[in-house]
């Protein structure tokens, strides 16, 4: 959580109000007439890129959600499928779409396949 918050500071992009001490306020902006001629109070091309790198795979990895793993399976490899998955959401997101409507289908006819079972063991 610490880096979390860490990274979201160097990037300026923190939701709970982390501030950096060079920032300087749109008021203040205003009243000098000045576009950010100053770099020192402005964010920089490279913080803006990577905030917004940084915010688009966090919803990513946030939004994958995979298959339970086994109980066999270590972390490492959860880890490495997790991301594999997380990076066919950001290249291809309607491969994922695909997936997510093949698993559906899938339920479906097991669902047929087995209707009433459930009521014949009571």
């Amino acid at each position: 959580m610490i880096i979390i918050l860490a990274i979201l500071a160097a990037t300026r992009a923190s939701p709970v109000g982390l501030r950096s001490p060079h920032l300087v306020s749109l008021d203040q902006r205003q009243a000098l007439g000045s576009s950010c001629d100053d770099p020192s109070g402005c964010r920089s091309l490279a913080d803006i890129i990577r905030s917004c790198v940084l915010t688009i795979l966090l919803c990513t990895w946030v939004s994958v959600h995979p298959n339970i793993p086994s109980p066999d399976e270590r972390w490492p490899r959860v880890a490495l499928r997790r991301a594999g998955l997380m990076l066919v959401a950001l290249m291809m997101p309607e491969a994922v779409i695909g997936w997510a409507l093949r698993q559906r289908q899938v339920a479906v006819q097991l669902a047929e396949k087995h209707k009433g079972e459930f009521s014949k063991l009571t």
